[in-house]
């Protein structure tokens, strides 16, 4: 979920999080993400029901009036043979309450969130010209693909 975030002051910014990812035994950059279980295969769009759920797990937002989820790309993966993966990739455009406190409390017991970061475009740009995070760890091609449609600004348009 590439998840832009309306803060108060006015500058819209990229939420990302450190989250643990057992693959690779450490945290890496990434944007909330999860998978569609039973929860979500009844609803009329499981792709989306399935990303709010996870952003409200991972961190505490709800979408409420005003905010805008939608699909980017329903099916997208790595590379043909190489994984069983399939990713949908979505996109959240959401008002920060003023005073919010990210949260992973709602997380399942396998899930470690870290850290929090909120990154304007300079922030994102710097991201993508190292390709690692501020530790020098490197980062997924989701959160590459969160950062660059945050820069695209295609977040902006009427979906």
């Amino acid at each position: 979920c590439a998840v832009i975030v309306l803060c108060p002051d006015g500058e819209p910014r990229m939420l990302l999080t450190k989250e643990f990812r057992y693959p690779v035994g450490q945290y890496l950059l990434s944007p909330p993400a999860g998978l569609i279980d039973s929860r979500d295969i009844s609803e009329p769009d499981p792709v989306i029901s399935a990303a709010v759920r996870e952003i409200r797990e991972e961190t505490g937002l709800e979408l409420g009036e005003g905010d805008r989820i939608f699909k980017i790309n329903n099916l997208c993966f790595s590379t043909p043979g190489m994984t069983d993966e399939s990713n949908a990739l979505v996109c959240a455009v959401v008002r920060l309450p003023e005073g919010f406190e990210f949260s992973s409390d709602f997380t399942e017991e396998s899930e470690y969130i870290g850290d929090y970061a909120l990154y304007s475009k300079e922030d994102a740009l710097e991201l993508i010209k190292r390709g690692t995070d501020r530790e020098g760890v490197f980062y997924s091609v989701y959160t590459l693909a969160a950062l660059l449609y945050f820069l695209s600004d295609l977040w902006k348009e009427e979906v």
